[in-house]
């Protein structure tokens, strides 16, 4: 089999190339960014693709529903991806051709875990205004804080960063309540607009779901953010699972005192902007020495997996 790995520098080593070239032939190609054309050229004959998410968002941002349809990818068997959620990449198209996907769940669980914890802290402690005051010139004011002992915290999605969210939570001694799709032993469910009526702090830890029955975008909505009083919000998931326009409404009611998420272009130039109480740290909260080895081995192994008959991390919807 071929394998073609698409790439920003410094994602894989020459060990994992090794791996790959004792199994399979292997074209290696180290770019900053890609459209559909480049992408669909650079993989013409490939029976498998490894494919990096920088590239494409770098360039032509998502993969629509025809990239899968490409003469260029009659060959193509399989996609490796190197990350655990894919709906840039329009799967339900690539698994209606056939395409085996792989993906790398919880590579970053503790990682984005403690990003997570990190944001709640920067806000709850108000450190993030004091900033504010001082790239702004003003002169920096001391704000009160928020002792996170003994209050409540929500988590909106309960997979394994949505759990681990709540278990370092549970390290400060708050309480947790959650919304999640399945029950979860030892978390008490309620419904969204409850999550938000009730806690004081609000974590989105939601795979996003674009379509079908179960599909996801805009469940924090302008009636779940209506029932709020002073909520500190993290959302390091997706953007699009929260209404901007209703959460820039929400913050300059004062019903949500504070938002992270991350830096994107589109929410910099809409609503939340301007407004200094939300936060947009870069989108990096994966990235440690620790997620990156997992997420290397996880790559490579997925490819070698499939190449042997028995594929591992395969993506269902």
């Amino acid at each position: 089999m071929k394998t073609v790995v698409v790439t920003i520098p410094g994602m894989i080593f020459d060990a994992d190339l090794n791996r790959l070239s004792a199994q399979t032939e292997v074209k290696y190609v180290e770019v900053d960014k890609v459209t559909e054309d480049s992408l669909a050229g650079l993989t013409a004959g490939a029976d498998v693709l490894m494919l990096n998410f920088d590239v494409v968002v770098n360039g032509c941002g998502e993969l629509s529903a025809d990239f899968w349809q490409r003469e260029e990818l009659a060959t193509l068997k399989a996609v490796s991806f190197d990350m655990t959620g894919i709906d840039w990449s329009s799967p339900s198209a690539a698994l209606a051709k056939g395409l085996v996907l792989m993906n790398i769940p919880h590579y970053s669980t503790q990682s984005v875990a403690e990003s997570v914890m990190a944001e709640i802290l920067l806000h709850s402690r108000q450190r993030h205004l004091a900033y504010v005051d001082e790239i702004k010139g003003r002169e920096v004011t001391g704000r009160k804080g928020l002792n996170l002992n003994g209050r409540t915290i929500g988590v909106i999605g309960l997979g394994s960063i949505g759990s681990k969210v709540a278990e370092l939570a549970r390290g400060f001694n708050m309480n947790v309540i959650g919304w999640n799709r399945s029950p979860r032993e030892g978390v008490e469910l309620v419904s969204v607009g409850e999550v938000f009526d009730r806690a004081d702090v609000v974590v989105i830890a939601l795979k996003t779901v674009k379509t079908g029955p179960d599909a996801n975008t805009g469940i924090v909505d302008a009636e779940a953010l209506a029932k709020a009083d002073g909520v500190i919000v993290v959302n390091l998931a997706n953007r699009a699972l929260v209404d901007e326009e209703a959460m820039a409404v929400a913050l300059s009611s004062g019903r949500i005192a504070a938002y992270s998420l991350d830096r994107n272009p589109d929410s910099l130039a809409g609503p939340l902007g301007s407004l200094e109480q939300v936060h947009f740290p870069p989108g990096n909260a994966w990235n440690s020495d620790e997620s990156m080895d997992t997420l290397r081995e996880t790559w490579v192994s997925n490819v070698l997996n499939f190449i042997t008959g028995s594929p591992t991390n395969t993506f269902t919807e």
